[in-house]
C-alpha cells in the first residue's frame, strides 16, 4: 500500500464533493491525495498548484483537455473519474490504486524478471493500445507512472503532458522526463504515439535492469545517447521481448511498432515482420487478451513491501548501453535521428562519445520526478463585449465567443550543455502527431476527406463591393451566390447596438431603429425580428414583419423581463426559434427558449431550468423537430437538444467545443454540423443527421477561424480570420483553401459586437 501522510494544515479538506483524507505524493504538477467519493468509494485527487493558475482561460482549456482522457478503456489503466476547477485550481481525480509504482519496486525489490517481466511488458502495452484506441498520447510513459497493484500494472497519468503542450503559456516547461525522452523531441519535433512505444521501451530496460537504457548521469550525455547510440539490451533474456524492446527504441519513430502490434506480438499473434497487418482478432479482443494475461502477480515480491524503503539501485545487470560489437540488439542499428525537413540545421552529434562509464550505483545528476510535469495555465474562450439594446437593460451576446488564436513559440526549453558543445531546444509544439490505436506510427491526422467523392461547386468570384453604412463593413457579392446579406447590426454605443436592414432587391441598407435582431426567410418576403421595447403592458413580443412594406404582426413572448435574441427559421420554414434571458438586477440570466408558429401567430414558451445550459444561445437541429444548445457540467461540453415541450429529446456528446455562428450550425442539407475541434485549431464538421454519442469528426477543416458566419453551400463554410490589423471573412472548402474574400472588417472593437444576418436565395 502507498505511504499515506496527514494533511497538513495548508491541504484543503475538500475538492468539490471529494473528502481528502490523506496525502499521496507531491511533485512538479501540485499534490495527489487519497480522498472519497460522496459514495465512501477511494479516489485519487490530483490538485494543479496555485502558482501555476495564473490564466483562467487557460485553466478551462486544459481541464477540457483533460476531460477527454475519461474516454479510454478501463484495461490496465487507472480510469480518469472527474476533471474540473476548484477555487481556481484544476484538479483530476482518478481510480485509486492500492500498489507502489514500477520505480519503487525495482529500487527496492530489483529487476524483473522472467514471466513476471513479460505480464509486466503485457500488461503496460495493453494500456497504451487502450490509450491510443481513444486518440490520446501519454506523453510521460515511464516507471513512476505505472502502478503494481494485486490485479496487475496500471498506467496512470495519460494525456497530462500532452494538455499541457497544447494548452501551456509557459516557456521553460519540459515536457517529458530526461531518461525516457524521444530523438524525435530532442528534436523538437512531434511526440505522437510513437514516443510512447520509445518510451514503453525504456521503461521495459529499467525494470530489467534497474536502470534506463540511456543512463542516469549528466543531460548531456543522456541526450547524446538517446539522439546516437544503441543501448544493450542482454539483461532481457527473453529473445522475443528483447526483440520487441529493441523495436521500439529505434531512432526513427517511422520504424517503431504501434502499441497494438506489440500487443499482438507479446500475446504470440504476429511476428516481428507483420507491420501494419490486419490484427487477427478485433480490438476489443486484444485489450480482453492483454488484460487477462497481465491480470496476474506483477507486484512486488514480498506483501510486506514498504513504500520508499530504499532509495539507490544497487542491481545493475549489465552498463545500460553498449556500442562495441559485442552489443545484443538484434533490431536494426542504431542511426543518428534526422528530424523532418524544416528550417532548423541538423542535429550535430559531438564527438568524445564512443565510450562512457557507467553511473555509479546511486548517483544520478539529474532528480527523479514524480509524476508528469507542471500543469499549465490551459487556454479557452474570450467573451465578446455585451450588446445592449436601448431602454431593456443588459443584454447578453448568448454566449458569443472569440477564440484566441495561440502562437506558441518554439523555445520552451534550452539547455546549453557545458560539457559538450551541443545546444538542444526541447520545444512545445502547438501541432502534435495524434495517436494511432492500430494503424501506421507514422501516421499523421489530417483534414477527412469531402464526404462526397465529387468535388465541390466552384465559388464565383465577387461582382461587387458594398461599403455598409454606418459601419467598417465592406462584402464582396456575387448575384450566384447562395446566400446575400439581409441585415447587420453594429456597436452603436457603450450600451446600444445599430441595426441596418436591406432594401428589397437593392445593394442599400438603411438603419433601424425598431428592432434589435433581424432575420429573414429564404423567400425574402417575411421577417422575424425582436423588438427593442416592451409593449405598454410589459410584455416581450417578436415581430413578423413583412418585408416590402413593413407592416408587422406582434406576437407575445413572455412579461418583463424576459426578453429574446438571436431569431432563427425553421428548417421548413413554417416556425421561428428565439433564446429566451431575462434581467437580474444589473446582469442577466438564461430562461430558455420560444418557438414561434407562423402561419398561427403563437408561440410557444419554455422555460429550460436545467443550470448547465444558458450560456449559448439555441439553433435548430436538422429535422426541425427538436432545438439545441451547448451544456457544460464538470467542464465538459456537450449538446442538448430540447421538444417544443422542453423535454430532453437528445444528448450528442464528444463532438468539440462550441464556437460562434452568426447563422446556422448545420449545413443546408441537414447532414452537416459545425464545431470547434478544441484540441487544434480546426474547424470540425459532424454528421447531424443521426444520433452521436462519440466519436470522430467527418471532416476537420485546417482552418483558424475567430468565429465562423456561416455555411456558404453544403460544401463550404464562410469563416473570419485575423488580416492586417483587422479581419477578414473568406469563403473556405473543406481542405481549408479560401476560395474567396467575403467581407472585411477594419475595426476591431466594432467586430468583436458585430452580427450578420444572411438569407439564403439558392
Amino acid at each position: 500500500m502507498p505511504d499515506l501522510a496527514p494533511l497538513r494544515p495548508e491541504d484543503p479538506d475538500r475538492v468539490r464533493e471529494y473528502r481528502l483524507t490523506a496525502r499521496l505524493g507531491e511533485g512538479g504538477q501540485g499534490t495527489v491525495y487519497l480522498g472519497e467519493s460522496p459514495t465512501g468509494a477511494r479516489v485519487a485527487v490530483k490538485l494543479l498548484r496555485a502558482d501555476l493558475t495564473q490564466d483562467a482561460e487557460a485553466m478551462e482549456r486544459f481541464v477540457r483537455e483533460v476531460s477527454t482522457t475519461r474516454r479510454v478503456s478501463p484495461f490496465c489503466t487507472a480510469a480518469v473519474l472527474d476533471t474540473g476547477v476548484d477555487h481556481e485550481r484544476p484538479y483530476i481525480v482518478s481510480e485509486y490504486i492500492d500498489g507502489p509504482t514500477l520505480q519503487e519496486v525495482v529500487t527496492g525489490q530489483g529487476p524483473r524478471t522472467g514471466s513476471a517481466l513479460h505480464r509486466l511488458a503485457i500488461g503496460t502495452v495493453t494500456a497504451l493500445v487502450a490509450i491510443h484506441q481513444a486518440e490520446i498520447v501519454h506523453r510521460d510513459f515511464k516507471p513512476s507512472n505505472v502502478l503494481l497493484a494485486p490485479d496487475g500494472p496500471r498506467v496512470i497519468d495519460f494525456g497530462i503532458a500532452k494538455a499541457l503542450d497544447r494548452t501551456s503559456t509557459l516557456t521553460g516547461t519540459a515536457i517529458g522526463t530526461p531518461a525516457y525522452m524521444t530523438p524525435e523531441q530532442l528534436a523538437g519535433d512531434n511526440a505522437g504515439s510513437p514516443a510512447d512505444m520509445f518510451a514503453w521501451g525504456c521503461t521495459m530496460v529499467f525494470a530489467a535492469t534497474g536502470s534506463p537504457p540511456f543512463g542516469t548521469d549528466s543531460l548531456a550525455a543522456i541526450f547524446n545517447r538517446i539522439m546516437n547510440l544503441t543501448p544493450d539490451l542482454s539483461a532481457i533474456t527473453d529473445p522475443a521481448l528483447r526483440e520487441l524492446v529493441g523495436h521500439c527504441l529505434a531512432k526513427d519513430p517511422t520504424q517503431r511498432p504501434t502499441a497494438s502490434e506489440a500487443l499482438m506480438r507479446l500475446l504470440g499473434h504476429a511476428g516481428p515482420d507483420a507491420r501494419n497487418a490486419a490484427p487477427p482478432v478485433s480490438p476489443q479482443r486484444i485489450l480482453d487478451q492483454g488484460a487477462a494475461a497481465a491480470a496476474q502477480h506483477t507486484g512486488p515480491d514480498n506483501p510486506s513491501y514498504q513504500h520508499g524503503s530504499q532509495t539507490t539501485s544497487p542491481y545493475r545487470a549489465a552498463p545500460p548501453y553498449q556500442t562495441g560489437p559485442d552489443s545484443h540488439a538484434t533490431y536494426p542499428a542504431a542511426t543518428p535521428y534526422q528530424p523532418g525537413f524544416d528550417n532548423r540545421p541538423p542535429y550535430q552529434p559531438t564527438v568524445g562519445f564512443e565510450s562512457y562509464p557507467s553511473p555509479q550505483p546511486g548517483f544520478n545528476s539529474y532528480p527523479q520526478q514524480v509524476g508528469s510535469g507542471g500543469y499549465p495555465p490551459p487556454h479557452g474562450f474570450v467573451p465578446h463585449e455585451t450588446t445592449y439594446p436601448a431602454g431593456q437593460g443588459p443584454r447578453p451576446d448568448g454566449g458569443r465567443r472569440m477564440r484566441r488564436i495561440w502562437t506558441v513559440v518554439g523555445a520552451g526549453l534550452v539547455l546549453t550543455l557545458v560539457a559538450v558543445t551541443i545546444t538542444l531546444v526541447v520545444r512545445n509544439q502547438t501541432t502534435t502527431t495524434p495517436a494511432a490505436g492500430s494503424g501506421s506510427p507514422a501516421a499523421t491526422k489530417s483534414a477527412t476527406p469531402t464526404p462526397t467523392p465529387t468535388p465541390p461547386p466552384a465559388v464565383p468570384p465577387a461582382d461587387r463591393k458594398i461599403k455598409l453604412p454606418g459601419s467598417s463593413l465592406t462584402i464582396h457579392e456575387s448575384d450566384k451566390d447562395p446566400i446575400r446579406l439581409a441585415a447587420y447590426s453594429i456597436p452603436g454605443g457603450e450600451d446600444d447596438t445599430h441595426l441596418y436592414v436591406r432594401k428589397t432587391d437593392t445593394p442599400d441598407f438603411v438603419r433601424n431603429n425598431v428592432y434589435f435582431h433581424y432575420a429573414l426567410n429564404p423567400a425574402g418576403t417575411q421577417a422575424v425580428a425582436t423588438v427593442r421595447s416592451y409593449t405598454s403592458d410589459n410584455y416581450e413580443v417578436v415581430a413578423i414583419v413583412d418585408h416590402a412594406t413593413a407592416a408587422r404582426s406582434d406576437v407575445r413572448i413572455a412579461k418583463s423581463p424576459v426578453y429574446s435574441l438571436y431569431p432563427k427559421w425553421s428548417p421548413d420554414g413554417t416556425k421561428v426559434m428565439v433564446t429566451l434571458r431575462q434581467t437580474v438586477g444589473d446582469g442577466n440570466e438564461p430562461y430558455g427558449f420560444a418557438i414561434i408558429d407562423i402561419a398561427t401567430k403563437k408561440a410557444d414558451v419554455v422555460r429550460v431550468k436545467d443550470k448547465d445550459v444558458g450560456e449559448w444561445s439555441y439553433f435548430w437541429r436538422s429535422d426541425g423537430q427538436a432545438v439545441g444548445t451547448w451544456a457544460d457540467s464538470n467542464d465538459i461540453k456537450r449538446i442538448r437538444f430540447y421538444d417544443s415541450q422542453g423535454e430532453i429529446a437528445q444528448t450528442v456528446q464528444s463532438v468539440g467545443g462550441p464556437i460562434w455562428v452568426d447563422a446556422d450550425y448545420i449545413n443546408p442539407a441537414g447532414t452537416l454540423m459545425i464545431t470547434d475541434c478544441e484540441d487544434t485549431e480546426e474547424i470540425c464538421l459532424w454528421p447531424a443527421d443521426r444520433a452521436i454519442t462519440e466519436g470522430r469528426p467527418e471532416v476537420r477543416i485546417p482552418f483558424s477561424a475567430s468565429q465562423i458566419l456561416g455555411w456558404y453551400d453544403d460544401e463550404h463554410i464562410i469563416a473570419w480570420r485575423e488580416r492586417g490589423s483587422g479581419h477578414e471573412a473568406v469563403v473556405i472548402d473543406f481542405k481549408g483553401k479560401v476560395k474567396r474574400v467575403f467581407a472585411t472588417s477594419t475595426n476591431n472593437k466594432e467586430y468583436d459586437r458585430q452580427f450578420m444576418w444572411y438569407t439564403r436565395t439558392g
